[in-house]
């Protein structure tokens, strides 16, 4: 009987104990959530609303402009520098002190809109076929081939065999014999080492350099640059350009500070004569690995500003890219134009080519398993609308490449610089593995003709 008891006292226990979870389940306490459908996510949105509101602050039904000026404190308005956002009234004053749209407080000596970005002289001149500027394949095939056969001809004439030039610096020795990292690390630290070794090799890598990053990312090469200099060279210091920030950033385990410096700007507006270098600076030299499409010509324009406005004695000695992402060029901003028209290619047929450069990396859409399996295939034989093959549409992609590339290295001849181009790795560790060296001749004057 006394057990029975025991049982009947536990289980009114538990059932008063489960009573009180139900009525806190059920108690006006619970926290109001925002009405809004979100219809992407076909639900109601969840955020919790403040007292007496239905919606939440970025649903809340905005007002007309004449109503929020009479309004409650609770009440929301678009915010004025970024309508995309809303913020209180009765905040408003200090939201705008703090708004992530507000505008520079001033004006970076070292920023200048668009200094770096081109002209539209030609452009004006050479009218753009609207037919040209049409995707590949709205493209009539006879006037693509007249232009890939006009490709062909400009290749014949301008473009010869390039050098395979492919150093490893001893800095990332130790490194690349790391027995975890997988293929895509060691083929990033292959590139980096490629690149430091062709700085040495073409003797960039001097005391009193300040070495200059074009878009840096999370600044892997700019690390080891900095290595090099910690442990090699003196009166140096390492400048990573880019117009973002991003996280991980490879500089940071770099311990003396002194040596690098992050520049969030972008290259079109990029000054950099009005950048604080030390007073120790004898020469500059820019780097860039895989600079997508037209930062490269922003980049290459970035120097020769620089070369021709600088007030010291310090030189701008030279550059070294990894040239990548050819169809991203613009024709504004192209530093080649000149060569290009002077070869009958104008900004109609300047915007076919840099589409067609994609042939050259697009691949075959099959595996590797597959393609190891046959050396050629029916779709490789293949011929398209205009009697290419995937092989021949990949050589004419590889040639439109070194075309706007022969283009760049004129513009640098014409300013002072030699220029050509290198093999820095092989095609198994990247298919973009071209990179753009120019080197400053000091042995005559040269003068500097505008683009």
């Amino acid at each position: 009987m006394e057990s029975t008891e025991k049982l009947g006292k536990k289980a009114a226990t538990e059932e008063e104990a489960l009573g009180c979870k139900k009525l806190k389940l059920t108690t006006d306490d619970a926290p109001v959530r925002c009405k809004f459908f979100v219809l992407r996510k076909k639900r109601l949105c969840k955020m919790t609303v403040g007292h007496g509101k239905e919606y939440c602050g970025e649903h809340e039904p905005v007002q007309a402009p004449s109503e929020a000026d009479n309004a409650s404190s609770g009440d929301r308005i678009p915010c004025p520098l970024d309508p995309k956002h809303t913020v209180s009234v009765a905040k408003l004053e200090k939201h705008l002190k703090i708004c992530n749209a507000r505008p520079a407080a001033e004006k970076l000596p070292y920023i200048d809109t668009g200094i770096n970005g081109g002209s539209d002289g030609e452009e004006q001149q050479h009218p753009v076929d609207s037919a040209l500027q049409k995707k590949l394949t709205d493209i009539p095939a006879s006037q693509l081939t007249v232009l890939v056969a006009k490709v062909n001809s400009i290749y014949s004439a301008s473009v010869g065999s390039i050098e395979e030039l492919s150093p490893r610096h001893p800095i990332l020795e130790q490194e690349l014999a790391t027995d975890h990292y997988g293929p895509h690390t060691l083929k990033h630290l292959t590139q980096s080492s490629a690149l430091l070794g062709l700085m040495e090799h073409f003797d960039f890598l001097q005391n009193g350099t300040v070495f200059v990053e074009f878009g840096a990312g999370k600044g892997q090469v700019s690390y080891w640059l900095a290595r090099i200099v910690e442990q090699q060279l003196s009166s140096c210091k390492v400048l990573l350009i880019d117009r973002a920030s991003h996280r991980h950033k490879k500089d940071n385990k770099i311990e003396d500070r002194d040596i690098v410096q992050r520049v969030r700007a972008d290259i079109a507006d990029l000054v950099l004569e009005q950048l604080d270098l030390p007073d120790t600076t004898k020469q500059l030299v820019g780097i860039g690995k895989h600079l997508c499409g037209s930062a490269t010509d922003l980049a290459l324009r970035c120097l020769i500003n620089y070369r021709k406005n600088v007030k010291t004695s310090t030189s701008a000695k030279g550059c070294l890219f990894a040239l990548c992402c050819h169809h991203r060029c613009e024709w504004k901003s192209f530093v080649g134009k000149r060569f290009l028209l002077a070869n009958g290619i104008g900004p109609g047929e300047f915007e076919c080519i840099v589409r067609m450069v994609s042939w050259a990396v697009c691949g075959t859409g099959r595996s590797r398993e597959r393609k190891a399996e046959t050396e050629t295939s029916e779709a490789d034989a293949k011929e398209d609308r205009c009697g290419l093959t995937r092989l021949q549409r990949e050589e004419i992609g590889r040639k439109c490449k070194r075309i706007l590339d022969i283009a760049r290295i004129e513009f640098m001849k014409e300013n002072g610089y030699d220029a050509h181009l290198k093999h820095y790795v092989n095609t198994d560790i990247t298919l973009e593995n071209v990179g753009l060296v120019c080197i400053e001749r000091t042995s005559q004057q040269t003068t500097l003709p505008s683009e």
